[in-house]
């Protein structure tokens, strides 16, 4: 789903944002207040609300617009619209975790990497990736962990083999055990299988390996 540029409520939103890149804060939060009382469908009841959260002063009311934002993206029956999701939830997360409630904030990041497949892959998409991760990781998350993996990765280091290093490990070091984290490593994994590169009894190791992980 494309904005708008003519949408007033765009406009209001578009105007707060530049306000904010002032430091004209309370002119900005004026004008997506604005936007919301505009804001007639679920779409721009969506976009108001997600910008009214930015800089509510109390994190209940944070919290309260930015699960309002939620909402309305969820009754918008488009399937592209998803890719807002990983964002949305990681704001929900955060006001959780200002507000103390780390079982709720750690629920929220979780939701919010199983949708990371609609990030674009660009730099906005890496900072909300990055995020996600952090968040997962003050709430309780741990790194993914094989001791297949980690033995096949000790050999390759003792032997200096840098082809399979440097296909598995960016998706190893930064695995946190969601299925999105897995499916990235299987395709790693995959992709070495395919390469051919590795002694017999290693190409056996990670071909289990593919195989286990599907599953």
């Amino acid at each position: 789903m494309k904005f708008d540029p003519n949408n007033p409520v765009i406009q209001l939103c578009a105007t707060g944002m530049q306000l904010e890149a002032q430091g004209k804060i309370d002119e900005a939060t004026a004008s997506f207040q604005k936007a919301w009382g505009l804001a007639c469908t679920d779409f721009e009841r969506f976009t108001a609300a997600h910008y009214v959260a930015r800089n509510q002063k109390d994190p209940i009311d944070n919290l309260k617009w930015n699960m309002d934002a939620l909402t309305y993206a969820q009754a918008i029956d488009n399937e592209s619209f998803k890719g807002h999701y990983p964002s949305l939830h990681l704001n929900i997360a955060k006001s959780y975790e200002t507000l103390g409630d780390m079982p709720m904030a750690h629920e929220h990041y979780s939701k919010a990497a199983t949708y990371g497949d609609t990030l674009p892959l660009n730099p906005y998409g890496d900072m909300i990736k990055s995020g996600i991760n952090e968040g997962l990781k003050r709430t309780g998350a741990k790194n993914y962990q094989h001791p297949v993996i980690d033995a096949l990765i000790d050999a390759w280091c003792k032997r200096k083999d840098l082809r399979p290093l440097a296909q598995i490990l960016p998706a190893y070091v930064s695995n946190l055990g969601t299925d999105t984290d897995i499916n990235k490593l299987i395709s790693a994994l995959s992709f070495l299988s395919a390469t051919r590169c590795l002694p017999a009894n290693e190409q056996q190791k990670i071909d289990a390996l593919i195989a286990e992980l599907s599953a």
